[in-house]
């Protein structure tokens, strides 16, 4: 309870969002776009751990994000480093795997790296890539309930 009181009262200072997967071509790119038009205040962007760089959205992903009415154009994968992790008020991943990647390569930097699905029970959502449309399907509704929690939270 203490931490979601303290998560209260300093929301505020999470403006710079960054959002973490592996290729950044799914996952990642598909909660970034979700959180830049639900938060449009707030300064979102996304990176993968080893990024397909300079690769635009998996098409399966871009097709379910643009049936649920958000933009998937102009998406161009980019490989994480310290300098986005350092400049990130607020380092969102999919898997606590990339949190304990994230956690041993920037270890000063733990505090701001959460899951996606911290508000859902600390939900892992795993990667649909090369899977079932079905499982874009899945994955997505996964992400945008989540992003979903966290509009809440930082906009409480």
């Amino acid at each position: 309870m203490g931490f979601i009181r303290t998560f209260k009262k300093v929301n505020t200072i999470f403006n710079k969002i960054l959002i973490i997967c592996v290729g950044n071509i799914c996952r990642s790119p598909t909660a970034e776009r979700i959180l830049q038009q639900e938060l449009p205040s707030k300064i979102i962007s996304s990176a993968g751990l080893n990024a397909l760089t300079g690769k635009g959205m998996h098409s399966p992903a871009a097709r379910v994000l643009s049936e649920n009415g958000y933009d998937s154009e102009n998406h161009e994968a980019r490989k994480l480093n310290y300098e986005m992790v350092v400049d990130s008020d607020l380092v969102l991943v999919m898997e606590k795997g990339h949190q304990n990647v994230l956690m041993n390569l920037y270890p000063e930097t733990s505090g701001k790296v959460m899951l996606l699905g911290r508000w859902a029970d600390d939900l892992e959502v795993t990667d649909p890539y090369r899977k079932s449309s079905e499982a874009y399907n899945y994955v997505y509704k996964q992400i945008e309930n989540c992003c979903m929690d966290w509009k809440g939270r930082l906009m409480s």
